[in-house]
């Protein structure tokens, strides 16, 4: 088990910096490709390849003869996928770690359990303010030094503060409604809360907390460009964001989406420098679409090459051995007329 746990992480680092240098080529994307690719990096941890690779070795051929011999590379893909023996590690240090792992994850779980009270808590206490327009999202006002945030997954909630609208003009509430719209439009929450999953499961992976924080970035630089896009002034919205900064404590969890998030100053850069964002050119959808087949089909091919390469090993070794003499025919009389 940990043999695999390790395996995996490997797998999972490196496709985690694969995406981090594909984010970096699209910085000057727009902010919901960039949180989608942070998300497949967060989704690979759930995911291990030895899935996929079982996949490709049940597509493998069930061989009884020889009828092909796949050659390897100068670098096998398994052991470039999985470079720990499964031999790697004693028993003793196996158990220990798995140990360790199991109560870290329950730490992790426990905190996120009591963040969770904490905003039931919030919920319950507010004050019910009908629901939104266009929405079906009900609204609730809590006296609490609170930002205005979506929380909730099967039933969301927008959570305000009691005074936001003595704090905000109309038009900044506005626009900070539409941020939260968009926060209950894209799912947010529920993709916050698999990637708490991962943070739960990994948690000793310093790489899997820092995809969290550019998670919480890229999403609310998405809700952003959306307001933005949406035609709300950019001048109004950042002032919005900026006075929501003063009256709000974070929200606990990354399941509750707030207008506040983090690096403020970044945000409220980008609000007021970016333009109406474009769509993706065609070339780099071609080249993501082509990367995201392969991330799926490599695992798939190595299983099955594997798989292939067990077959024929085994009907190599076993397959028995036949020699057969040839049979020599005897000379065939000459005729009579040739013989004088």
């Amino acid at each position: 088990m940990i043999v695999s746990l390790l395996n995996h992480l490997w797998q999972s680092t490196l496709f985690a910096l694969a995406i981090a240098l594909v984010v970096q080529l699209l910085r000057n994307e727009a902010a919901r490709i960039r949180y989608a690719l942070w998300l497949a990096a967060s989704l690979k941890f759930l995911v291990p390849f030895s899935v996929l690779a079982s996949l490709g070795a049940a597509l493998a051929p069930a061989l009884e003869r020889p009828m092909l011999e796949i050659a390897a590379g100068p670098i096998p893909i398994e052991r470039l996928a999985a470079p720990v023996a499964p031999d790697g590690l004693p028993r003793a240090v196996a158990v220990a770690l798995v140990v360790i792992w199991i109560a870290g994850a329950a730490l992790v779980l426990l905190r996120s359990a009591r963040n969770m009270r904490r905003l039931a808590a919030l919920v319950d206490h507010a004050s019910p303010a009908g629901t939104l327009p266009g929405a079906p999202l009900p609204v609730r006002y809590s006296r609490a030094p609170i930002e205005p945030a979506l929380v909730g997954i099967r039933h969301p909630v927008l959570l305000l503060p009691a005074d936001v609208e003595e704090r905000l003009s109309r038009a900044q509430l506005e626009a900070v409604i539409a941020h939260e719209l968009c926060h209950w439009r894209r799912r947010d929450n529920l993709t916050g809360a698999l990637h708490m999953l991962v943070e739960a499961s990994f948690w000793f992976h310093p790489l899997v907390w820092w995809i969290g924080a550019r998670l919480v970035e890229e999403r609310e630089r998405a809700c952003d460009e959306a307001v933005v896009t949406a035609g709300h002034d950019r001048r109004t919205y950042a002032e919005a964001i900026l006075e929501v900064a003063e009256l709000r404590i974070a929200s606990p969890l990354k399941c509750a989406a707030g207008v506040g998030g983090i690096d403020l100053k970044g945000r409220i850069t980008a609000v007021m420098r970016s333009q109406a964002m474009k769509d993706l050119a065609i070339h780099k959808k071609v080249l993501l679409s082509l990367g995201a087949f392969a991330a799926i089909a490599l695992p798939v091919v190595a299983g099955w090459i594997g798989a292939t390469n067990a077959a024929l090993a085994q009907v190599e070794e076993y397959l028995p051995l036949v020699k057969v003499a040839p049979t020599i025919l005897p000379r065939p009389p000459l005729p009579a007329s040739r013989a004088t």
